[in-house]
């Protein structure tokens, strides 16, 4: 009997993981047998004429906080090396029920706390463009299996830019949804406050299709919001004339690399050819909203949920990670109250921002992917690359990484499109607009070929 189209995929795909994943460290846990099970299933439905769901017989992969029942999730750490979950985590369950295939789990940064995905435990993910060069974080994992050919969909999370900042600087497609869109039940925390999942993928439909088998309200968590989502996907190619795109005149082209800055105001030429209007704004707050999110809530929040570890066994932890651990350790309460107050207000800032406006668009990294080599470096680089997006998580809103070019070097450069609250389909008819003018997300790294 011949293979059907999702066999031969998932042997496709699966071949890339064994030849590139050696070179590039992007998945952790292989799971060959249930993917061509699913796939084999897929095919068997497909000849009988049923449709399994939005991801029929889609290869993907999950970053490895996520639980995927009788699979080992690991978090990063070496604590869980051996852990196998019970249960699937809330989105894992709904990506199950849209049919896909699921090839793997992807490397992070430990406890997803980091925006270069080094791993003591596990080893660094390396960027398919350049492996001297780190593939972001903490789902540095997903954006290099995205990149290289892997996989069609990775799912991950995002907390400060966990999903924006590899899709970015391994030049795919990464959506950020709605704080409160997607469930986070049984998936690891980091912050309250802004904790979400995502996907990863070169093409934006195929982002929105990943988004649309997820999204949805689930009384089990208490952070989950229950507003309803139309069909939106046969919407995306609409396109986005009349939309007023706000172009911020202050901070988020400001401490840009001189090549990011140019293919981002290049991009937003592509958009005013769609028919959007480009619009300057103001938007106020911003390096006291990242300093109030980032190296303050975040950091006391992780160091609270890690409390007990760093007390009683520090030398389980990675280095990197325990060191981002003990800087959340000396604040006060009323830093913590203090950052709050300047997050409400930054929030709420943008309830005016977007009656002006219906979508911003900002360089999504400051730089383009840094290089290992140099460890003092490499440390301030990472607080660059979470630059601009940290601020948008702790504000709640969607936010859409797409791939706009390439610096002098050929390093991928991305594009942040950024909506109001719930305002997911007009950001993805965005992303799909761009894209229809524009091949950056037909390019491929050198070492997938």
């Amino acid at each position: 009997m011949t293979s059907g189209e999702s066999v031969r995929a998932t042997e496709h795909y699966l071949g890339v993981i064994e030849r590139l994943n050696p070179k590039l460290n992007a998945v952790l846990t292989v799971t060959a047998d249930l993917a061509l099970q699913q796939a084999q299933a897929a095919d068997k439905a497909a000849a009988e004429g049923e449709w399994l769901g939005i991801l029929h017989g889609t290869p993907m992969t999950v970053k490895d906080c996520l639980q995927v029942a009788g699979v080992r999730t690991t978090y990063g750490s070496g604590m869980y090396r051996d852990n196998i979950s019970n249960s699937d985590s809330e989105v894992v369950r709904r990506i199950r029920r849209s049919g896909p295939v699921f090839l793997g789990k992807t490397n992070l940064a430990e406890f997803c706390f980091g925006a270069t995905t080094q791993n003591d435990h596990y080893g660094n993910c390396l960027n398919p463009w350049d492996t001297e060069r780190v593939s972001g974080g903490s789902s540095g994992g997903a954006g290099s299996a995205a990149a290289s050919g892997m996989c069609r969909i990775a799912f991950g999370s995002d907390t400060g830019g966990s999903i924006r900042n590899p899709a970015a600087l391994c030049g795919v497609a990464g959506i950020r949804p709605t704080a409160g869109r997607i469930p986070n039940s049984n998936a690891l925390a980091l912050s309250i406050h802004a904790d979400t999942i995502g996907m990863l993928a070169y093409n934006v439909a195929d982002v929105a299709r990943g988004f649309a088998a997820i999204a949805g309200y689930d009384p089990a968590d208490s952070f989950s919001e229950d507003v309803p989502l139309d069909n939106f996907l046969p919407t995306l190619r609409d396109g986005i004339a009349g939309a007023r795109v706000g172009i911020p005149k202050s901070f988020y082209y400001e401490e840009c690399e001189p090549d990011v800055v140019a293919r981002v105001q290049a991009a937003t030429k592509v958009l005013e050819a769609c028919g959007a209007k480009l619009v300057d704004i103001d938007i106020k707050g911003a390096e006291e909203a990242r300093v109030a999110a980032g190296p303050t809530l975040l950091a006391i929040d992780m160091a609270d949920l890690y409390r007990d570890g760093l007390k009683d066994h520090p030398e389980k932890f990675g280095a990197e990670v325990l060191r981002r651990l003990r800087a959340g350790e000396p604040f006060k309460g009323t830093d913590y109250a203090h950052a709050l107050r300047i997050i409400i207000q930054w929030k709420h800032q943008f309830k005016s921002v977007f009656q002006n406006v219906d979508l911003l668009a900002v360089p999504t990294c400051p730089i383009v992917a840094p290089k290992f080599a140099n460890a003092d470096d490499l440390q301030k680089a990472t607080h660059r690359i979470s630059r601009n997006n940290v601020g948008f998580s702790y504000a709640g809103v969607p936010c859409l990484t797409v791939p706009v070019g390439f610096d002098r070097q050929g390093m991928p450069v991305g594009m942040q499109l950024v909506g109001k609250w719930f305002t997911e389909p007009l950001v993805f008819r965005a992303g799909v607009a761009y894209q229809s003018r524009t091949d950056f997300h037909k390019m491929r790294p050198k070492i997938a070929a």
